[in-house]
């Protein structure tokens, strides 16, 4: 007689053997703390931590000026106007079979930290503007933190067009991310998961641990290619 398998478990079987969306291939493991059986005292194995699946979001700027765009925070922006984005920005995860109220809900249910975040645009100026992170407690306490894009371009990299940015978010209902989306232009976000809590992993029968943590992403974006405006050194060869 098969074994029923329920949602949740099949889910947590695809995250552990195909998490490896968008061609990504991690080398590097984050390091796992050792759980201890009390029964032997034998240390229990922990498998290595799997390539994240990222959250992919597009915007797109459908106007002649420049909106922002207001990204998660569903405690704040559930029963607002475009979920706290300006009017006339259409925000869409870039996974066909999911909806931006889906993700809105899951970010809250489900929070997650970020260990990259990449912004990219085929306007090359809009990968420089600002990331704002806020935290808004129902108490009435706000925090902001601007991240500066800008200064994580690397001196080797010569994509105008997109901007990796190493930075830990945690990610949950009080949390959003605004940013200026410039006129008639659309940017794409990946957020990388560090780790992400799924409580049903703790119902009775389920032998998961709640918190799940990801190996650092595979990204590289710099090249050793120079511009064909740098001077030839003789030959063909460039600087």
């Amino acid at each position: 007689m098969k074994r029923k398998l329920n949602i949740d478990q099949y889910l947590d079987f695809v995250d552990e053997n195909y998490s490896g969306m968008y061609g990504l291939e991690s080398n590097s493991y984050m390091p796992q703390d050792l759980d201890f059986s009390g029964a032997d005292g034998v240390a229990s194995e922990m498998p290595p931590a799997v390539s994240p699946s990222p959250y992919q979001i597009s915007v797109q700027n459908t106007t002649g000026g420049v909106l922002t765009v207001t990204l998660f925070g569903k405690n704040k922006y559930l029963q607002t106007v475009n979920y706290g984005s300006g009017i006339g920005l259409i925000v869409t995860p870039s996974q066909a079979n999911v909806s931006y109220i889906q993700l809105l809900n899951q970010s809250a249910e489900q929070p997650f930290e970020t260990s990259l975040i990449r912004v990219q645009s085929t306007n090359a100026a809009q990968v420089t503007q600002i990331l704002t992170v806020e935290s808004t407690d129902a108490n009435g306490q706000t925090c902001t933190v601007p991240v500066i894009t800008q200064s994580y371009f690397s001196a080797n990299q010569f994509q105008a067009g997109i901007v990796d940015v190493p930075y830990a978010v945690t990610i949950d209902g009080n949390t959003n991310i605004q940013s200026p989306v410039l006129a008639n232009t659309t940017v794409i976000y990946t957020l990388f998961p560090a780790e992400k809590v799924n409580p049903s992993r703790a119902l009775r029968g389920r032998a998961g641990n709640p918190l799940k943590q990801y190996a650092a992403p595979s990204v590289p974006i710099i090249t050793n290619q120079t511009p064909n405006s740098y001077p030839t050194l003789g030959a063909g060869r460039r600087y």
